[in-house]
């Protein structure tokens, strides 16, 4: 999934209510895995309007690949 803007997210994780993880299908680790950025929120209405802008900027939805 090269070049692909992507993002997922999770509740409950911790103390934190949501966590968005997200890739600008840019960013890499130094041994070339994908770098996510994270965001944390403990309000449903920021939470929800930045999931919104992050599809609006050509993000898609996708489930976590750690396993791969």
């Amino acid at each position: 999934m090269d070049n692909v803007k992507r993002f997922n997210t999770m509740t409950n994780i911790g103390h934190a209510k949501y966590v968005v993880n997200y890739h600008d299908g840019i960013k890499k680790h130094t041994d070339g895995s994908d770098f996510f950025d994270i965001d944390i929120f403990k309000n449903k209405k920021k939470f929800n309007e930045f999931v919104q802008s992050l599809i609006n900027d050509g993000y898609i939805e996708a489930k976590m690949d750690i396993y791969l």
